[in-house]
Order: C-alpha cells, then structure tokens, then sequence
C-alpha cells in the first residue's frame, strides 16, 4: 500500500496517496470534518473511494504508512484537533487503521515544508510575490495562513535540510494599533477576556470584525449561536469576501481592518524569529481576498515597525496559491532528518 498523507483543518480534511519512492499525490479528495465523527470514519471514507490501481500498484508490498498534519498542538498522545471536534489518540488511531506507520505533525509545519523551495531560491509557479525585497538566505522563513483559525510556522534552512520549527503563534495576544482596533478590541472582550490573533486575522476573525463595524455602538452585541449578531444579520466569512471583491463599503472595510491586522502580525513574527529570508501566506482565506490586498494597509503595517522598520523593508512576502501544499509538506514530512524520530512504528 502505497503512503497516504492527511491535511486536517478546522473545516476540510485533504487526503491523498503517494509514494515511498515519489513526492507526487494521486486522488486527491476533499471531505468536510462536519460530516465526519473523526479521524477514522473520513480516513475510512476516503480508502474506499481509492481505486485498486493506485492500492495495488508497485508499492503495495510496502508498509502501509499515513503522515497526518493537523491543526493544533501535536506532542501530546491525545490529539484535539483546533477548531474542529476531532481528536484522536495516536496509538490507537495507529492500531484501529491497521497501519504500519504514523507520523504525526502540526499543519502549519507541513505548510511549511511545502515552502522549501523557497530557501533554494525556486520560486514556482504556486507563489504570487507580494512584496519585494532582499532577504537573508541564511535567515529562517515565515509562513503563516488565516484560515478556520490562524496557522504559524518557520522554516530553518540547515545543511542537513529545513528544520521546521512547530509553534502556536496563533494564539498571542492581539495588540491593537489604531482607534479602530482599541474600540475592535473592547468589543472582543465583551465575548472573551483573552483576545488573540487569531480570534481576528482569521474567517471567524474577519466574521467578528464585519459584526463590530456593523454593530451599534451603545448595544451589547447578540450572543445567538455563538455569534455576534442576530442570524439575519449575519454574513459568513466566504459572504462578506465576495461582497469585498464586488463593491466597496462595509464589507471591504473588514476585509481592509483583517489585512491590516494580518501584516502587524507577520512583522511581529518576523522580528521575534528572525525571518529575515522572508515569508509566506499560505492557504486559507487570502488567496480568493488577494485582488485587495494591495489597496489594504497590509504593506504599511508589515513595513512600519517603528526602530526596526528598515529590517522588515527587506524582507519580501509572498502568497502561497497551491491548494495541496498542506499535503505535499506532509508527503515532505516523512523524509525530514528532523521529523523521523517522531514516526511511529508497529
């Protein structure tokens, strides 16, 4: 049986099959977790679907092996998926699926690795350059992507090769910068006393940030269905974007706050790693929000760091567009020096 490689999210689970000897991906599916109970009953579904070609094809004599990138803290033997009601536990996932292997490692490493080429200076055509710069390519690598929730990694450039480092910079604190994001702030806290990142520079993030520019300023915002307004009020991150790519008004100004929000983020990373090589958007929501990218604040607040502003104004950015990236940074996983001692075996 040939490898299998797993990219869990919030909302999607991707699978797909290689090979031992290939970083190349055949029947690549796309499942929703909410319709899934876990792990197993999608892992389940999508082997089924696998036609006998690819399970019987020269490498079924191998051992059956399945790397799993997954949203969230992944050292423990307990798994809870972010975002999402999954979890598993490693070894008895390894044995209910009968497998010979199993590599476990956050999504954002796996996106990450994705991003190798990038280090040798390979920019394909999966990259969309969005600033320029001279970067450092002795310097770790940036990657970061809003999506359910808000996924960090860095890439170390190494002889021996990238060294991914696994981390949950979603989660620091949000640290407003404007008027705007004092009152956006405050209005996060009527909902939660600890505001993040990712609670903002995210989909539900650019949800909240719609539904505080919409909000009346002397109510309390709704709580219905665990969000901030009243159901007929309320416009889905996919809703409120497509409304931003239409026309300008409310809906593009959330979109604008989001970006700007985004690029103090990734300047905040980039300062405390020392991302100097330069960094990368990878998945999630920007890539449909790219066309207002540029008429965004997201450049400004990037570049403008007070003191260290010279720093970042060498440090270029681009967009990751290959939705399979996840997958193929899990396929990458497998034959990482610094991740192998982390697979394990029957």
């Amino acid at each position: 049986m040939p490898v299998t490689v797993a990219d869990i999210g919030g909302t999607n689970a991707r699978f797909a099959i290689s090979s031992p000897k290939s970083l190349r991906l055949q029947h690549v599916t796309y499942l929703r977790c909410a319709d899934f109970a876990g792990v197993e009953d999608a892992y389940a579904h999508f082997l089924a679907s696998v036609p006998e070609a690819i399970k019987q094809g020269e490498d079924a004599r191998t051992p059956h092996v399945l790397s799993l990138a997954v949203a969230g803290p992944v050292n423990a033997e307990l798994v809870e998926v972010s975002n999402n009601h999954w979890q598993f536990v490693k070894h008895q996932l390894m044995a209910n699926l009968q497998l010979d292997g199993l590599l476990v490692i956050n999504d954002f490493t796996a996106q990450s690795l994705a991003q190798s080429s990038i280090l040798s200076g390979e920019i394909g055509t999966g990259h969309e350059q969005l600033l320029d710069g001279r970067p450092d390519i002795a310097a770790p690598l940036l990657v970061i992507g809003p999506g359910t929730g808000l996924g960090v990694s860095a890439l170390i450039p190494l002889p021996e090769g990238p060294l991914p480092i696994e981390g949950e910079g979603g989660n620091i604190r949000f640290a407003p910068q404007t008027d705007i994001e004092h009152d956006l702030d405050a209005f996060m806290r009527k909902r939660t006393e600890h505001v993040i990142a990712e609670h903002l520079a995210s989909g539900p993030g650019l949800e909240a940030i719609y539904a505080f520019l919409i909000q009346d300023k002397n109510a309390k915002p709704a709580q219905q269905a665990d969000r901030f307004m009243s159901a007929d009020q309320f416009m889905s991150a996919d809703q409120i974007g497509a409304t931003a790519l239409a026309e300008a008004g409310i809906c593009r100004d959330a979109v604008d706050l989001m970006f700007g929000i985004l690029g103090s983020v990734m300047a905040d990373h980039v300062l405390t790693i020392g991302c100097w090589r330069g960094a990368v958007i990878a998945g999630g929501i920007v890539p449909r929000l790219a066309p207002l990218i540029d008429a965004s604040p997201f450049a400004q607040r990037f570049r403008a760091v007070g003191a260290m502003s010279h720093l970042l104004a060498n440090v270029p950015v681009w967009l990751s567009t290959d939705a399979d990236a996840g997958l193929k940074g899990a396929r990458a996983a497998l034959d990482n020096p610094y991740l192998k001692h982390r697979l394990l075996t029957a």
